[in-house]
């Protein structure tokens, strides 16, 4: 049985990681100029899958904070943080807070879902 404090831990970097990801998103979406050359410092061509990489990120943080969907959006958080820090190491600028923001998507899993990490072959369906 897990705590009210690690409960309350969980939801909370739970809402923290989907709500980064759907602010951001919707601020690419948007197209942001701050984002916008982001972006383009990186790649002229990132600025044209914009739209993309927006709705990429809403929806990784949807999926991510719905139970229901979680799984779902916990793969997409890592694929999506995978692509970032890609496309920054590719280019020489620090990705710390992507990787951190990896550690604390894998952190909510293991808090959430513990029977995903016990070691157990085919245990990770819930």
């Amino acid at each position: 049985m897990e705590s009210k404090a690690a409960r309350i831990i969980t939801i909370l970097l739970n809402y923290l990681i989907g709500g980064v990801l759907i602010a951001t998103g919707i601020m690419k979406l948007l197209g942001v100029e701050e984002y916008v050359k982001m972006l383009m410092e990186l790649h002229p061509n990132y600025v044209n899958n914009l739209s993309l990489i927006g709705t990429v990120g809403v929806v990784s943080g949807v999926f991510f904070i719905i139970p229901r969907t979680f799984t779902y959006g916990f793969v997409s958080v890592l694929v999506y943080f995978g692509g970032t820090i890609s496309a920054h190491m590719q280019h020489g600028d620090p990705f710390i807070a992507q990787v951190v923001f990896v550690l604390l998507t894998i952190a909510v899993a293991h808090l959430r879902h513990p029977e995903w990490f016990n070691g157990r072959k085919g245990r990770l369906t819930q």
